[in-house]
């Protein structure tokens, strides 16, 4: 057996148990402590005169017990418990493990703390560093846990002899390694400025913490955690027995909850409870889109720690912060959940602009000069981030803002009522300057993104709180970003702000809410959903005629783009008869120089042209590009629809070498007023590659195609009518650049999407099935050509 002199841990133990002031638990034929607590201090403080207790075992993690496994952190958790085991050979010895409430942190930890301790030779520690109370209290018991006598731990407690020193007199020659965790440092000044915190060669630190950059932490490697990944979050619904719901439903419900750990365990937990009358993920959602507090539910009967509760968890560093002398930090967060969980530019916060609206007069006011503090402080407590964000490729990247779309839910919710209506009104002013008097700096085809989803999300909660004059306002911010992304090209802003407008309730027929209705027709259109698109504007058409009359131009308007949509969908016949309704009537009531008619005699063209009626479809472009280039000039974007609508019917019949011309000529005045990747861009670089195909200029026709099918993919997407469009001319190219392996695989790709997407009975359909089938033949050693491919855009 060892002799006490032999073992200084179990000396220590004996002689507190002699002191009076501790329990010793022994393992058998082992020669270790498993169990250790001090009881807690009968005499009072001498300094604040209040009772001392410690707790009542620093040797087992003060934190709830785990229900799911750790899940991702994987490369972070092996590096802390490679530390942690061997503490003599690490890199570095002291870790902070920060990131918002509720992401992990001290799951994480207590994993590594688990598996440290498993091996059985290191000790491990954990102490509350919440306050400093809990704090000091937890240090002094680690002390005595390392063998300080109890005369030694009250006179640190007493103030007669430094407490750091003497704590770390004994972490520094303890017997065993050991891994001390110090949890929920949220306020480093429990540290009392980095006295408290030491790097030792006989153990590991770690800390977690909500604040990211403190002082403090100088002598620390830090390492930020995020919310989990779409895969292991659903993973963790999984734990919880959700496992009645597909796939799909699962990835839905993380994403809703950001795929936050804590959000993710209580809503398992709600979900895997009910027992008696099983909740859906569809239902679920659906209430928790009405009652926020929902996920509280989630949590176990009784729980009184408000760090295990969403709604509650975020409340936690607000009011630290509020504490610290920072009220205004909770005005700004609700400002914030104003907009969307998103990158928001830091010009809508600018002080001279908050000094303009009622937050000043807020609870708690939130005055200019005071906005910076109160953002370093939400950054601090890792309530929102700074990042830059891109801004395309000429234009520096943009400072901006960004919060977990949870909180920014949760703190709408908790809103008080009386702050609504100002902190509404204050958050759509705030935008709204900013895109009227910051355009130079922000607004591009690029960074027309950054501002789209705001827009939305302050219009969805200002119709949803009924706060009338911040819905004005953001309905016009919307309406103005819809219409500036649709004419840039960038059509999935475009639907998304459409939409937005669409669901804000008007009165029934209102020109208003029919012109909303109009744009999301278009949107749609432009996106290649033509079936939708059509069924949009003709509802539009119907309502316009009985409240505008046959002849008003809003009226005209939604003829002429349910003839795009009909265009869209191959059915030439009905498209003819809506356009030359439009071109027709915007003759008589706007002239035939006006853009708006330009535009209708071209599109009708082409609709006469797709029906084989090739003279009096040239008469009709040329006969318009004439009008619109002495009204408006080579280079306006109507005279370069008219000019490429003329080069289509040329190509039709066969005129091929002034096709090329007109082409070219439209290609290059797109590139200078539109852009390279804009929309019609590509429609006019499309009919070049179709046009040099058919003068057998093959190789450069190869790579105009493969220009148009690589950016289509990337801004239309895989599956857009446009892009399949391009693929099948490239499958033709390709097949007669002798690729055929190449051509047949994308045939038969793209006849698949055309077939799915567009039907069997649509032109591109039976464009594609021919080409497929021409790869087949030229494969057996046949050369029949099945001609070219149809004009793909309106």
């Amino acid at each position: 057996m060892t002799s006490p002199s032999d073992d200084p841990l179990r000396e220590t133990a004996l002689r507190a148990v002699a002191d009076g002031w501790g329990r010793v638990y022994q393992a058998a034929g082992h020669q270790f402590i498993t169990e250790y607590r001090v009881e807690p201090h009968s005499r009072p403080h001498a300094g604040a005169g209040l009772p001392w207790s410690s707790p009542e075992s620093v040797r087992t993690p003060l934190a709830s017990p785990l229900n799911s496994p750790l899940r991702d952190r994987r490369a972070l958790r092996h590096t802390l418990t490679q530390a942690a085991q061997d503490p003599g050979s690490a890199e570095n010895n002291m870790y902070v493990v920060y990131g918002m409430a509720g992401c992990g942190k001290t799951a994480l930890v207590q994993t590594v703390f688990d598996e440290t301790v498993a091996g059985g030779t290191v000790v491990g520690l954990w102490v509350n560093a919440s306050d400093e109370t809990s704090f000091r209290s937890g240090m002094l018991a680690v002390a005595h846990d390392r063998g300080a006598g109890q005369r030694e731990v009250d006179a640190a407690r007493e103030g007669r002899r430094p407490a750091a020193d003497l704590v770390w007199h004994y972490l520094d020659h303890s017997p065993e390694p050991w891994l001390l965790v110090l949890d929920n440092a949220d306020d480093p000044g429990v540290f009392r400025e980095g006295i408290w915190l030491r790097r030792s060669s006989r153990g590991t630190v770690l800390i977690t913490s909500r604040h990211g950059d403190a002082p403090a932490w100088r002598r620390a490697a830090r390492r930020r955690l995020d919310v989990l990944d779409v895969a292991d979050a659903v993973d963790v619904l999984r734990d919880f027995a959700v496992s009645a719901e597909d796939q799909e439903k699962l990835e839905l419900l993380a994403c809703r909850l950001g795929c936050h750990p804590l959000a993710l365990s209580l809503a398992g937990a709600y979900l895997g409870r009910q027992i008696l009358e099983p909740v859906s993920v569809d239902e679920y959602l659906r209430r928790l889109d009405a009652d926020p507090s929902l996920l509280d539910r989630g949590a176990a009967p009784g729980e009184r720690d408000l760090r295990r509760l969403v709604s509650s968890t975020w409340q936690i560093s607000l009011d630290a912060l509020t504490e610290q002398g920072r009220p205004e930090a909770t005005t700004l967060l609700r400002l914030l959940s104003c907009y969307a969980a998103a990158p928001l530019p830091v010009g809508v916060l600018a002080p001279s602009g908050l000094d303009t609206t009622d937050l000043p007069h807020a609870d708690p006011p939130l005055v200019g000069d005071r906005a910076n503090l109160a953002l370093e402080g939400l950054v601090s407590h890792s309530l929102v981030s700074l990042l830059d964000t891109p801004a395309g490729s000429e234009r520096p990247p943009v400072r901006s803002v960004q919060a977990h779309p949870l909180l920014l839910d949760t703190v709408a919710a908790r809103m008080p009522v009386d702050q609504r209506s100002p902190v509404l009104h204050a958050a759509a002013m705030l935008l709204q300057r900013l895109l009227m008097t910051g355009s130079e700096q922000y607004i591009d085809a690029h960074s027309l993104r950054l501002f789209a989803p705001h827009a939305s999300a302050l219009l969805r909660r200002a119709a949803q709180e009924h706060v009338e004059g911040a819905v004005a306002v953001a309905l016009s911010i919307v309406r103005d970003l819809r219409r500036q992304s649709y004419e840039r090209g960038d059509y999935p802003a475009t639907r998304a702000l459409a939409d937005e407008a669409a669901r804000v309730p008007h009165d029934d027929g209102s020109a208003d809410g029919l012109a909303d209705r109009h744009e999301q027709g278009r949107a749609l259109a432009a996106l290649g959903h033509f079936e939708e698109a059509v069924e949009v504007h003709r509802a539009t058409l119907r309502a316009r005629e009985a409240l505008l009359g046959v002849n008003h131009p809003d009226t005209l308007d939604s003829a002429h783009a349910l003839g795009i949509s009909l265009y869209g969908l191959g059915q030439w016949a009905q498209d003819e008869e809506h356009m030359r309704r439009a071109a027709e009537g915007r003759a008589r009531t706007l002239g035939l120089t006006h853009p708006d008619t330009i535009d209708s005699r071209g599109r009708l063209a082409e609709a006469v042209g797709q029906q084989q009626r090739w003279p009096e479809a040239r008469q009709l472009a040329a006969a318009n590009l004439a009008v619109s280039e002495e009204a408006l000039g080579n280079d306006h974007p109507q005279t370069l629809l008219s000019r490429i609508a003329l080069a289509w019917v040329l190509a039709g019949i066969g005129e091929w070498d002034e096709a090329a011309v007109h082409t070219r000529m439209t290609l290059e005045g797109s590139e200078r007023v539109l852009g390279t990747d804009h929309p019609r861009t590509l429609a006019a670089r499309h009919r070049l590659a179709a046009v040099l195909s058919q003068l057998g200029r093959w190789q450069e026709a190869l790579e105009e195609a493969e220009t148009v099918r690589s950016a289509r993919r990337k801004i239309l997407g895989a599956e857009h009518p446009h892009t399949l469009s391009i693929e099948i001319l490239l499958s033709r190219i390709l097949r007669h650049t002798g690729r055929l392996d190449q051509a047949r695989h994308l045939a038969a790709r793209t006849l698949s999407a055309c077939t799915r997407l567009l039907g069997d009975d649509h032109p591109d359909t039976l464009s594609c099935r021919n080409e497929y089938q021409a790869t087949l033949e030229n494969s057996c050693g046949t050369t029949t050509d099945h001609g070219d491919v149809g004009q793909e855009d309106g």
